[in-house]
């Protein structure tokens, strides 16, 4: 499954915040948009998984989580 495949499947379960989900790009675009979603900076956690890829890992509302790959 690739990135569209899983938007698409989070846009279909979540509409409202995937289109908000759908024109983030890169980290910075992430890191501002999630305030504005209720995620909270302090429960995002940052996982290095070789020299140039992490998983970041944002807490939304409602005890679910959102994981983007960022490179």
């Amino acid at each position: 499954m690739n990135y569209a495949d899983q938007l698409g499947s989070f846009c279909a379960a979540d509409p409202a915040p995937g289109e908000q989900i759908a024109p983030l790009r890169n980290l910075e675009a992430i890191l501002k948009w999630a305030p504005g979603f209720g995620v909270v900076f302090a429960g995002i956690d940052l996982v290095q998984q070789d020299e140039y890829s992490y998983d970041l890992y944002l807490p939304l509302p409602g005890a679910r989580w959102l994981v983007f790959g960022v490179s």
